[in-house]
């Protein structure tokens, strides 16, 4: 039982339309006979393979779709030298083009950047419908720029400004430095450019460059941060394991039942320090920091300016004091556990604006990605959300 038509259809139609222009136009020779002989192996197949799996497998599998593609392209090729003038080489290439051009349009509709991108697109379609033969309307594009802006440079500096602007909203100040290089480097290739277009190439490598310059930095930044927000937690919940709430917080509380309740607690109780000792290990091995250098970072600096840090500051400070006793076998004072025991009675252990953007950043998000973005990364939750984007 042959291939479903509406199927074989969608597959194969591009390569019938294809293979149709070049025959009505009356392209001969050996790369059109191969297209020939594959279109009529592909037509074949259809009828022959028994569902669209098969189909496309031996499609696959017999390398039809690389062989037609090629030998098209080998057409193509020739046209543009020439070599099938008495063909109508140059209006069929013309024809072809400006047809490839229309389709882009269609295609960027629903793009934020459609209108920036669409104009040099329409340029060059109006060029090519003025009436200049094939080899003029070349020249002409490549003189006025317009292969160049067709790369969408505009669109390009645009992006780097609204990364840029976006990892500011965020407070990732490496990556701000980043893509501020970023941005000088394209506007020095572009004003190197007769048509003040940064060279995409070119542009390319020296983006990779900076992009390489700075990712040891950036994971640097990141490792450093995680490993103080755990050790901060460890402290804080080993702390916190010795009040009289621990049994009824969601950090311990089992459905399982008081006995797997206190067995929570006192695994906190037992290894948050042992953990708490080996991150540090690590942080002074990788970092060359300890536990005191943590508040004086910048990234926990930033962090902080940021509203990054959940902690209020009377939490912040009670876990700095517990600090010292949070060692293997060790154990807070009663002082310290009241004052974790009232922090926690009064829910005053989070930071009030934790994670909270301002109105003005919410204009900037808005400015940038529009408000439906906004509503959908912080339309319920607005915390929730920024701690969601943030780690993204």
């Amino acid at each position: 039982m042959p291939v479903d038509k509406a199927m074989a259809d969608t597959i194969l139609g591009t390569y019938r339309k294809m293979f149709k222009e070049l025959e009505d136009k009356g392209v001969q020779g050996e790369s059109f006979q191969t297209m020939r002989e594959t279109m009529e192996r592909m037509e074949t197949l259809a009828i022959e393979t028994n569902d669209v799996s098969e189909f496309t497998a031996k499609l696959t599998t017999e390398n039809l779709f690389m062989e037609f593609s090629n030998a098209y392209t080998e057409i193509m090729t020739a046209l543009v030298k020439g070599e099938y003038s008495e063909g109508g080489g140059d209006e069929l290439l013309m024809e072809k083009t400006l047809e490839a051009y229309e389709h882009s349009i269609e295609s960027l509709k629903g793009n934020p950047n459609y209108e920036k991108l669409k104009a040099p697109i329409e340029e060059l379609i109006e060029l090519g419908k003025s009436g200049v033969s094939y080899p003029v309307f070349l020249r002409m594009a490549e003189e006025k720029g317009l292969n160049q802006a067709l790369q969408g440079d505009m669109v390009v500096r645009d992006a780097i400004l609204s990364e840029k602007m976006f990892c500011e909203l965020l407070h990732l100040p490496l990556e701000v430095e980043k893509h501020e290089k970023i941005l000088k480097k394209h506007d020095e290739l572009a004003s190197q450019s007769p048509f003040n277009v940064a060279d995409s190439f070119q542009f390319g490598l020296e983006r990779q460059k900076i992009e390489w310059e700075y990712t040891p930095l950036t994971n640097q930044w990141n490792l450093i941060s995680r490993l103080w927000e755990k050790m901060i937690e460890n402290v804080y919940d080993w702390l916190d394991s010795f009040g009289s709430f621990a049994p009824h917080d969601y950090r311990w509380k089992s459905l399982k039942g008081i006995s797997y309740t206190m067995r929570n607690i006192k695994r906190t109780q037992e290894c948050n320090p042992g953990i708490l000792k080996a991150r540090e290990k690590i942080f002074m091995d990788y970092f060359q920091m300890s536990w005191d250098d943590i508040f004086e970072h910048e990234t926990y600096l930033t962090a902080y300016d940021a509203k990054q840090i959940w902690y209020s500051d009377q939490t912040l400070e009670l876990i700095k004091k517990a600090y010292p006793y949070c060692k293997p076998f060790g154990k807070p004072n009663s002082e310290l556990i009241s004052e974790a025991e009232e922090i926690y009675s009064t829910k005053s252990y989070q930071r009030p604006d934790a994670f909270q953007y301002s109105d003005e950043d919410r204009e900037k998000f808005i400015a940038l990605f529009g408000e439906e973005k906004w509503n959908e990364y912080f339309g319920k939750t607005r915390s929730s959300s920024k701690m969601k984007i943030f780690k993204q």
